[in-house]
């Protein structure tokens, strides 16, 4: 009886962990900080499109090359719209700074 009460509360932890498996569209979305682009799989040859997703907190978006010479500002409120970005390099660098959530694609 033992072992079937065991085996019985693994087999539920473990499908508790196969439930909690974000979803592929927030590996896309990025919080407050600076990020390097070459530690994600953006690709220089596409468009992307920048959209702050969160209801309530505004963000300010800057992209920097590797001079630190400023590319792009765009300020988001919460909700926007799709803005286009610059085409992206690897070496390039993005500061988000606010409370909302900005989603790349």
């Amino acid at each position: 009886m033992k072992k079937f009460n065991i085996v019985f509360l693994l087999l539920i932890c473990l499908s508790f962990n196969i439930f909690n498996a974000s979803p592929a569209f927030a590996q896309n979305v990025f919080k407050e900080g600076v990020y390097k682009l070459s530690d994600f799989n953006f690709s220089k040859d596409n468009i992307y499109n920048i959209e702050n997703t969160s209801s309530t907190g505004g963000v300010f978006v800057a992209i920097f090359d590797e001079n630190q010479v400023v590319l792009q500002t765009i300020k988001l409120g919460p909700k926007s719209g799709k803005y286009n970005l610059l085409p992206l390099h690897p070496t390039d660098k993005i500061m988000i700074i606010g409370d909302g959530d900005v989603f790349i694609g």
